[in-house]
Parts: C-alpha cells; sequence; structure tokens
C-alpha cells in the first residue's frame, strides 16, 4: 500500500552532496480493496534510497497481513538519473521494476522506462515526459505514459498539479491531480485530490488522500493517512479507501538540507529559506590578512566552523579560529563572485548572515558574497 507510487516519487531532484536513507514503517489499517470486503491489516514497509547530484536509486518494499490470514507481499526497485542543468532545463531518464504477490493467486510484475525534461525558473517550474514498459500477470501488456506537471513552493506550502494520460492493449484513461503540503514545526500535512476519466474498465471518478506526520523525535513520526487511491492497472495496484495508523522510524540519520523528491524538494526549498533567514547568527565578511583576501566567520559561540563554497569544490573545509567568535579560512579566496554555506558544530548547512541569499537550481539556497 505505497509501493506503487515510489518509482514516481525518486525522480526530480538532485541534492548538492550524496546522502543514503533507510526508514521502516510500522502500522495498522482498516481498508476496503475494489470488490472485496473491509477488513483489519498490519503493515510493515521497508525503504532503502541512495542520492547523488544525478543519480538516486532505491527499493521498497511491504507485507500487508490482513485479519483473514492472507497477505500481500510488494517489492519495487527504481533508478532516476538527471543530466546536468543547461540554463533551466534538465533532462532526467528513470526506471523502475516491481512484482506482488496476494494469497494464492498469480503474481503481477512490471518493468517500466520513462524520460522527462524539466524546466525550473525560481521556486516554481514544469516538466512533460513519456513512459513505457512491459506488464505482467493475468494479462501481458505493454503500456505508454504521457504526462505534464507543474509546481511551486509559497512557504510554508508548496502545490503540484499533474495531467497523465495512460493506454494499456485493452483501454486507457487520464487523471488529473492536485497534491499541497504544508509543514510547520513538528508537523507535516499532505493532501491529494484528483479525478480520472476511463474507458474500458479503469475506473472513474474522484478521489483524495490526507497524511499528517507528527516528528517526536529526529528518528520517530507518527503517520496518520486515509482517503481513496484508484486502481493503478500498470502497476498491478487495486484501488481502495483506507485509514491508516503508523509509525516511521529513521534508520538513518537524514541531513535535514538534503531531499529526494519533487514535492519534498518543493517543501525544502522554502523551509531552508526560511530557515537561512533566521536560523543562522553567524556572519561572513571579506577580510585582507598578510596581503591575502580571506573568509572570516563571526559566531558568538561554537566549537567548529566548516565551510564549503564553488571554491572549494563543495567539500566541507576546516576554518581555524583566531580569535574568541572569530574564525578564518586557510587559503586565499580568489576574486570574484562565489557561492557558499558554513555549518556550526556539525549542525545543517546555513546561508550566513553577510551573504545574499540565493535560490540553488536543485531546491536548495546558497550565500553569495562578492571578494574584490
Amino acid at each position: 500500500m505505497g509501493t506503487a507510487v515510489f518509482a514516481a516519487a525518486l525522480s526530480g531532484y538532485s541534492p548538492i552532496e550524496a546522502q543514503t536513507t533507510a526508514t521502516l514503517e510500522l502500522g495498522g489499517s482498516v481498508v476496503e480493496y475494489d470488490g472485496f470486503l473491509v477488513s483489519g491489516a498490519a503493515l510493515v514497509a521497508p525503504s532503502l534510497r541512495h542520492d547523488t547530484p544525478n543519480l538516486t536509486v532505491g527499493a521498497q518494499g511491504a507485507w500487508v497481513l490482513f485479519e483473514s490470514g492472507s497477505s500481500v507481499l510488494q517489492g519495487t526497485a527504481a533508478a532516476a538519473w538527471r543530466t546536468p542543468p543547461r540554463g533551466k532545463w534538465r533532462a532526467e531518464f528513470s526506471g523502475s521494476m516491481g512484482a506482488s504477490k496476494y494469497a494464492d493467486t498469480q503474481g503481477f510484475g512490471h518493468v517500466l522506462g520513462r524520460a522527462r525534461a524539466h524546466f525550473r525558473d525560481g521556486p516554481q517550474g514544469a516538466w512533460f515526459g513519456a513512459g513505457t514498459g512491459q506488464s505482467f500477470g493475468d494479462s501481458t501488456e505493454t503500456p505508454i505514459e504521457l504526462g505534464v506537471g507543474v509546481w511551486g513552493v509559497r512557504s510554508p506550502i508548496a502545490f503540484a498539479g499533474t495531467i497523465t494520460s495512460s493506454w494499456l492493449d485493452d483501454g486507457s484513461y487520464v487523471d488529473v491531480v492536485g497534491t499541497a503540503r504544508w509543514s510547520q514545526g513538528t508537523l507535516q500535512l499532505d493532501g491529494q485530490l484528483g479525478a480520472r476519466a476511463a474507458r474500458d474498465g479503469f475506473g472513474r471518478g474522484a478521489y483524495g488522500e490526507v497524511t499528517a506526520l507528527v516528528a517526536f523525535a529526529e528518528t520517530l513520526q507518527l503517520a496518520l493517512s486515509g482517503g481513496r487511491y484508484p486502481a493503478d492497472p500498470v502497476r498491478g495496484v487495486v484501488g481502495a479507501e483506507y485509514v491508516t495508523v503508523g509509525l516511521r522510524i529513521a534508520l538513518t540519520p537524514a541531513r535535514p538540507d538534503l531531499v529526494p523528491t519533487i514535492a519534498e524538494a518543493m517543501v525544502q526549498a522554502a523551509d531552508r529559506l526560511a530557515e537561512s533567514n533566521y536560523g543562522s547568527s553567524a556572519r561572513v565578511e571579506v577580510v585582507s590578512t598578510n596581503g591575502q583576501r580571506k573568509l572570516r566567520v563571526l559566531v558568538a559561540s561554537a566549537q567548529s566552523i566548516e565551510l564549503m563554497g564553488d571554491f572549494t569544490d563543495w567539500q566541507p573545509v576546516l576554518l581555524r579560529q583566531v580569535s574568541m567568535g572569530t574564525w578564518e579560512t586557510l587559503t586565499e579566496i580568489p576574486p570574484g563572485v562565489h557561492r557558499l554555506n558554513i555549518r556550526v558544530d556539525g549542525g545543517p548547512w546555513l546561508v550566513p548572515r553577510g551573504t545574499r541569499l540565493e535560490e540553488t537550481e536543485f531546491g536548495g539556497a546558497v550565500g553569495v558574497v562578492v571578494v574584490p
């Protein structure tokens, strides 16, 4: 329940640095699949993913045990590669493969590939793309998907809209979907509202879902969700109405300035802009020491200061403490316009005061400083 959208969620975002994240979700649901009776179910869903500036790979599984004793086993693996940006444009190529098995019925599988073109202009963007592949199960079909989407951030809200047309051997359908996310402190709310027009038995009408995430600790969240999602014949998912309560456990710490999906990137961009404006008391100055131009960081209290920027190839370097509350770069900074971030005592990477905040093409923020 949720594995179906995993491959799509991998697409479209690039962090500045690499990170690996692993989560485990444990929960209970009351679910009514299309054509089945209402049933209680227990859910165990592990996931693992690795993100780099241009490549994302991941895998997710789910084991659902119903009160009847029957169970569903699902698994999906996916990867997305993105070209370096060319101005406001970049290309993305992704693929996924997955399989599911319910009780003693025949299993279902899919292998899909997709190409997209992304356009990004500040805190908003758009994309269009196409995909195809092969479905396996009761019938072997060759799906074709065409889609367009738009997104934007107006802190603290992120929103997106998509139109997707899918054709299979025995029918077709069109989904129009709008999503929004509101995030504040330890609370995050996600909502989705969609409508489907279809022919030849793929279902039609409106659907929607709402999810609330409440963080109790850095590695533990309470997840509450409910609503209805439509059938996905391309990936062998049956439509259902459900209510779920669960715990989401982070098995590896995720850096707060890196995120894996377009939707999360939109929200994180807004969060980082706000955090950069108000969360860092450190200030950067350009100084001349013994005829050399260096960067100086002024902060009231710190045990260590790290800096990364275009002049360090975005690799973190330690600064030298020259006096109480004053830190300097060890090497001369070349003249010109430079982009950078700092980290105090191993915390999150922030935009320091004394620089001009600039949003990056990856949905984050950096400070811009001019060295004469």
